[in-house]
């Protein structure tokens, strides 16, 4: 269960990054003139804001999700688990990521610490740069993993948002699910449904962000052969100008049914997004590979 619960935080994470959204951004209007024609064209402009629709709105921000370069990200996870069966069991974790990322050529620096009521605390972190990767975590006491090739497509399977990571594009055949709001510089979409399609949503999300790319197998395609989604909840933050997503906000609640055994799932996903397409490259610090091991422990360092 364990295993299948971090594939599913994996997935929703992706479906985040996914959606943070960047490329050209749409013109909304040329600098106006001060007097007459410049009162006229701000009238325009705020006729136009009055009647844009959320389905606009999300083909705007899937548009600009199409050539993300860069950017920084922030998450909160909630995962609380409840299982019914022979056992009564229960698990809460509590994770945090922080990451900078570029594509072009790909880098990464990607922290994340996860909090658990059944086993404990875990700190992770990962630096990567053309065809270097290295690994660190709180056992290490300071020292790194230097992950071999034939091992680091499948780590970072999903990582590159510009092409493996899940975007808004998933969400194509609910657009009409969609509600708008408008604050002073935001477009809020809103997504609350439940319901048979969206399990079927949750399943694709799932088999597409699979580790290497070779989708479920044994229990985690039973779990979700019988995954029924009780409520998605979705918020996206969209940037009024640029109609990048500065935000995210989702709640899941799900029901899994494994041959006898109910599994309970409430997990929120906080994203922030920014500095997008701000960041040039990463830099792995000198002290990274000078203190960094092979998998038969052997110093590589310099």
């Amino acid at each position: 269960m364990r295993k299948w619960t971090q594939r599913m935080a994996a997935g929703l994470l992706i479906l985040a990054l996914g959606a943070c959204g960047s490329g050209e951004e749409p013109t909304v209007g040329a600098d106006t003139e001060t007097g007459a024609a410049g009162n006229s064209e701000n009238a325009e402009k705020t006729k136009e804001k009055k009647e844009i629709t959320a389905q606009e709105v999300y083909q705007k921000s899937l548009q600009a999700s199409e050539s993300i370069n860069s950017m920084h990200a922030d998450f909160a996870i909630q995962q609380n688990m409840k299982t019914t069966g022979e056992e009564n069991l229960s698990m809460k974790n509590d994770i945090a990521i922080t990451m900078d990322m570029v594509t072009e050529p790909m880098s990464l620096h990607q922290k994340m610490v996860v909090k658990g009521d059944a086993e404990g605390s875990m700190d992770i972190e990962m630096y990567g740069e053309g065809d270097e990767l290295y690994v660190q975590m709180q056992e290490m006491e300071g020292g790194w993993l230097s992950v071999p090739a034939e091992m680091q497509d499948e780590i970072l399977s999903g990582m590159d948002s510009s092409n493996a990571m899940m975007d808004l594009e998933v969400f194509k055949d609910f657009t009409e699910e969609f509600t708008l709001e408008e604050q002073e510089e935001e477009y809020i979409l809103n997504l609350s449904a439940s319901g048979e399609q969206f399990g079927e949503l949750l399943k694709e999300l799932m088999d597409q962000t699979a580790m290497g790319g070779q989708g479920m197998e044994g229990e985690e395609e039973v779990a979700m052969e019988n995954l029924e989604v009780k409520k998605i909840e979705l918020t996206l933050h969209v940037d009024k100008e640029t109609y990048y997503t500065n935000s995210f906000d989702m709640k899941l609640d799900a029901i899994m049914d494994i041959t006898g055994y109910q599994t309970v799932t409430i997990q929120t996903i906080h994203a922030n997004m920014s500095k997008i397409n701000e960041l040039d490259n990463i830099v792995i610090p000198d002290e990274v590979p000078n203190n960094a091991y092979d998998m038969s422990g052997k110093n590589v360092g310099q």
